[in-house]
């Protein structure tokens, strides 16, 4: 794994280890009374910013910072919020952008390095395990039905 695959789960990991902390202090008498309906401006303000910098390395530090909130306040109202994690949103998103990249024919390579994925070979695994298809397919599906379009007309 290279350095910069290390970078790539450093989000996912450090989101995983608040988690476990947030857990342990609720399950063990340390309720977290912090409120979290009023956080719902800066959870798409950190929407916002993943959506526009998906290409980037973001730490959940970088995005706690953006907005102004602790990691474990972040973590507990985004996952309220969105039923999703940061990081699974965040994923969510390469593979939406990914996905619109390949249906317009655009190399897996290229694909790969404009959605923020490390090289060819990262994207190609972490979209099969996401889409349940490898990228090449899913952009060949979307080829041939433009080139059936045309061959119609």
């Amino acid at each position: 794994m290279g350095v910069y695959d290390w970078l790539f789960y450093e989000f996912e990991k450090e989101e995983i280890f608040y988690f476990l902390i947030s857990h342990l202090l609720h399950k063990y008498g340390m309720i977290l009374k912090k409120e979290l309906t009023n956080c719902a401006e800066d959870i798409e303000k950190a929407c916002s910013y993943m959506e526009e910098n998906f290409a980037k390395h973001i730490s959940l530090n970088e995005l706690c910072n953006h907005i102004g909130m602790s990691k474990s306040t972040l973590l507990r109202a985004f996952t309220k919020s969105k039923g999703v994690t940061p990081y699974c949103y965040l994923e969510n998103v390469r593979v939406s952008k990914a996905k619109n990249f390949l249906e317009q024919g655009v190399a897996l390579s290229e694909v790969a390095q404009m959605t923020g994925f490390s090289d060819q070979s990262h994207f190609t695994n972490y979209f099969s395990r996401f889409i349940g298809i490898s990228p090449k397919t899913y952009r060949e599906i979307f080829l041939c039905k433009e080139n059936k379009k045309y061959e119609s007309k």
